[in-house]
């Protein structure tokens, strides 16, 4: 069995990857002066989407548990 951790890491790992493809293909049309700037704001978008998925999972199945618990 799976555990929690786990799932929550994969989820945010699933969508990161989701969202980073998204971005390159979007910023590949991108004039060239801005590209490193596009380049950087996608990174740290995705970073951020990681971090913020894997903490909005990780509550969601503390809540459930706790509900099932109850």
């Amino acid at each position: 069995m799976v555990s929690i951790a786990r799932r929550n890491r994969l989820a945010a790992i699933v969508t990161t990857l989701l969202l980073a493809g998204y971005l390159m293909l979007t910023l590949r049309s991108t004039p060239l002066a801005s590209q490193s700037t596009a380049r950087t704001v996608g990174a740290v978008s995705a970073v951020a989407w990681y971090l913020l998925t894997f903490r909005i999972v990780q509550r969601i199945a503390f809540e459930w548990l706790k509900s099932r618990r109850s």
